[in-house]
């Protein structure tokens, strides 16, 4: 997964002459059109200085002087300084910015604050500098549920999948257009054969796509926070016993098709439609044999399908031609991506392995039915935050108790 990148700021003083009133006598210099520069980092796009308070406090006098609003200048911001009488100033600053990263919107606050800066006929100017955008992560996986349960008459009940994302990081971001993607391949011995054209290189080859709707900024994630998808938002415990209430899910799986729908809407909001192999019922993988993928997607369903489908072939042993219709999401807008399978056969990589160098196993065997009613949950370090190495060997463990379990 590609990682993010956050906030941490500090203040540096650099010399910039700037116009000073001339010195009578022995009364001091009084600086006018000095500056403080607000310099954006180069790895984030779109930044925007959404609000602003800085004061400057003279040392020896203890007056303070409020500092205007920056302008943009270029890539940064420009503070004109007020007509301060020289001496050493105590700075602070404080307010929030968005940005971009990874095509992924997110805001943070900050607050800083420098001491003993000289402004006075030959240091006029100071500069804000935004340049150690360090961030631990962004969405992630940190709970899969798709196993299904078994009810109390030890009959299977497939209808109660779920998965959890979660902002792992320190700054708000925004699930807007976040896709949810399951590969069109399984990753069983008997899918590995010679597709062609081979897109896993650039692209998931992926059979089904729902995204999180929004304009932008509608779906603000806290840190730390998580956004639940359901398969079905329904209470599964009215059916079934041993499921569980997904009707605090945050957005469910509808798939529309019209009056012969045999899917149901329930209260909570869908995610929007990208693509998907059936226009029935889309049930995510309970024998758990495929891979699953978060996306930020950077166009509208149209073009996406227009510039992204592909039908790879082989031919048989028999000298069938097959074909596999699906789409494919560009590798590059890809956050996070888990590989599942099984422990007893486990064929092949069914998408990258630079999104994914490991996998996890949710079963024995395709006669194991002990996984059912648990979960593959993302492990924690010992800071609280969510193990990302890219490597669901390392970072996932299978059979947890799903967290929706009441």
């Amino acid at each position: 997964m590609k990682k993010l990148l956050f906030v941490s700021m500090m203040l540096v003083a650099a010399s910039t002459l700037f116009t000073a009133c001339s010195k009578d006598n022995d009364e001091p210099y009084v600086v006018k059109n000095g500056s403080v520069t607000i310099e954006m980092p180069i790895n984030v796009t779109d930044v925007v200085l959404n609000s602003f308070e800085g004061t400057a406090t003279n040392v020896q006098s203890g007056e303070v002087t409020k500092l205007p609003m920056p302008v943009k200048s270029g890539a940064n911001y420009v503070v004109t300084i007020p007509s301060l009488t020289e001496g050493k100033y105590n700075l602070t600053a404080k307010g929030n910015i968005s940005f971009k990263k990874d095509g992924v919107a997110g805001s943070t606050d900050f607050e800083v604050a420098s001491n003993d800066v000289a402004l006075n006929e030959k240091s006029t100017s100071t500069k804000m500098i935004v340049n150690s955008f360090k961030a631990e992560g962004g969405f992630v996986f940190s709970e899969i549920c798709t196993t299904g349960t078994l009810t109390p008459q030890n009959k299977n009940y497939n209808y109660d999948a779920y998965f959890v994302i979660t902002n792992n990081s320190d700054v708000v971001l925004y699930a807007d257009s976040i896709a949810l993607i399951e590969s069109q391949y399984q990753s069983g011995s008997s899918g590995n054969q010679p597709w062609s054209p081979d897109v896993r290189p650039y692209a998931i080859p992926a059979g089904a796509v729902f995204m999180i709707p929004g304009n932008g900024t509608d779906h603000p994630v806290e840190p730390g926070e998580r956004i639940v998808i359901a398969n079905n938002a329904m209470d599964h415990r009215t059916v079934n016993a041993n499921s569980y209430d997904l009707t605090g899910a945050d957005f469910e799986v509808f798939l529309d098709n019209g009056g012969n729908s045999m899917d149901t809407d329930y209260d909570t909001p869908n995610l929007e439609y990208i693509y998907c192999y059936t226009q029935t019922i889309w049930l995510p993988s309970v024998q758990q044999n495929r891979s699953y993928a978060i996306a930020r997607m950077k166009e509208n369903k149209e073009t996406f399908i227009a510039n992204h489908s592909e039908t790879p072939t082989y031919t048989a042993t028999t000298g069938k031609v097959m074909e596999s219709k699906q789409v494919q999401v560009p590798n590059e807008w890809v956050l996070d991506a888990v590989n599942l399978g099984t422990e007893d056969d486990f064929g092949w990589f069914v998408i990258s392995e630079k999104l994914d160098a490991g996998w996890v196993a949710g079963r024995a065997n395709s006669k194991d039915t002990t996984q059912r009613g648990t979960a593959i949950k993302r492990k924690t370090d010992s800071a609280g935050k969510y193990v990302d190495t890219n490597n669901s060997t390392n970072d996932m463990v299978a059979r947890q108790t799903p967290s929706m379990k009441k």
